[in-house]
């Protein structure tokens, strides 16, 4: 079967930067894929470069379900079926937290009318734990319920492939823990294929099937959490070259 999204030989340069080096990977259809790295890795920038918001250098390939991304603006690879959060929050200011979630359904063919619209939006709300919020300006939420947000917004255009960029950022325990249970269930009940980027490594690691750990912009190692935690070149990435699997964990 062929991979839902495919990607050879991604290389960004900003001057003499190499943000991103020689990256190839695959991730395939309803996967839960992890993407680690200690900060400056590059993987905000290979979010960037696989929707759109930055072009590559020449020379590489971005495939999904079929389609060439290269070239595509955001808006054209969102219809296509990649939605995406971001590290910081960027909720649209002077909407309400409905207002918010609709424009993110907008760019799904399956929804065509309002009622229906603002019928998903509400279910979504309701998922990620912001019931009743509905009609509450976004400027004057916690940090926390931003990023629940920014989840309901992106599940809003039904994707096939949600990309996450630390969607645990600014929650406590128990919310990380209800937000797991909802990528999870998304993940379970829609078939949807999820890529994200965490810090909170515990969790992290039972969420995903799949690591690809990044250093100075490139693929150290791929396997599993149980594999990655081990791995020499992903301990040493992140503390050092004496550490042990354990304490990276601990660490990180």
């Amino acid at each position: 079967m062929t991979a839902l999204l495919e990607v050879r030989n991604l290389n960004k340069h900003f001057g003499g930067l190499h943000a991103v080096k020689n990256v190839s990977f695959t991730v395939e259809r309803g996967e839960i894929v992890g993407v680690l790295g200690p900060n400056g890795a590059g993987k905000t920038t290979l979010y960037n470069l696989l929707t759109g918001f930055i072009a590559p250098d020449p020379g590489a390939s971005i495939v999904f379900d079929g389609h060439n991304l290269l070239g595509l603006a955001p808006h054209r690879i969102a219809g296509l079926g990649i939605s995406r959060t971001f590290q910081l929050c960027r909720p649209f200011i002077g909407m309400s937290v409905l207002e918010n979630v609709v424009v993110g359904a907008l760019g799904s063919r399956r929804d065509q009318h309002g009622a229906d619209l603002e019928a998903r939006a509400q279910a979504l709300l309701a998922q990620v734990g912001l019931g009743g919020k509905e009609g509450v300006p976004v400027e004057v939420l916690s940090y926390g319920d931003q990023r629940r947000l920014e989840i309901a917004r992106a599940l809003a255009a039904r994707p096939k492939l949600l990309l996450l960029d630390e969607p645990f950022a600014g929650l406590g325990g128990g919310e990380i823990a209800d937000l797991s249970a909802l990528i999870r269930k998304v993940h379970a009940d829609e078939g949807l294929t999820v890529v994200l980027i965490e810090h909170k490594l515990r969790e992290f690691m039972r969420l995903v099937g799949r690591v690809i750990a990044l250093d100075f912009g490139e693929v150290i190692a791929q396997g599993s959490p149980e594999d990655i935690v081990r791995h020499p070149a992903v301990i040493e990435a992140y503390i050092g070259r004496d550490a042990t699997g354990t304490e990276a964990l601990h660490a990180a």
